[in-house]
């Protein structure tokens, strides 16, 4: 086996994950910054999308709900912000930059009994800790389909699936 069996889940689990790192990275590039923080449908305002998807992620890496810090990151909540309100296209690179890292430190820092161990914190997201990892996964690829569909509804560019 090419993989220590003790980290090969991680490893795995990250690997997913990289791919739509890459795939926010190139939505936070891309998108036109007239779009960023604007749209028809308040839902599906791009800045509204990442930073959810974000917020989202730094939450269940933390070792429980209560963990999380209370109150909006940036003075505003990302369901409850007027647009103007919402992060800059940098304050959300800088919150995923920063995401991303916790979320790889808290899957590198379990081994493979660590990761199917029982899920005690955020039970909602299956039985073992994996399953969060791969709720986290699905909720971030979600709000990656519905970003691309409102793109696709303005007539801009989409966002490509990234593989290996």
């Amino acid at each position: 086996m090419d993989v220590d069996p003790a980290t090969s889940i991680g490893e795995a689990l990250l690997e997913a994950f990289k791919l739509i790192w890459e795939m926010y990275d190139d939505a936070l590039k891309n998108i036109p910054g007239e779009h960023w923080r604007a749209g028809e449908i308040d839902y599906l305002i791009p800045a509204r999308q990442v930073y959810h998807a974000v917020e989202t992620a730094d939450f269940y890496s933390s070792d429980s709900p209560d963990d999380f810090p209370r109150g909006p990151r940036f003075d505003c909540g990302c369901f409850d912000s007027p647009p103007k309100g919402l992060p800059t296209r940098e304050q959300a690179r800088e919150y995923h930059d920063e995401v991303r890292m916790k979320v790889t430190d808290w899957i590198r820092g379990m081994d493979a009994t660590e990761i199917l161990a029982r899920e005690r914190s955020f039970p909602w997201t299956g039985s073992a800790v994996l399953g969060r990892a791969l709720y986290l996964l699905g909720h971030y690829r979600q709000h990656f389909g519905e970003l691309n569909a409102e793109l696709r509804r303005r007539g801009l560019p989409r966002v490509k699936w990234a593989t290996y």
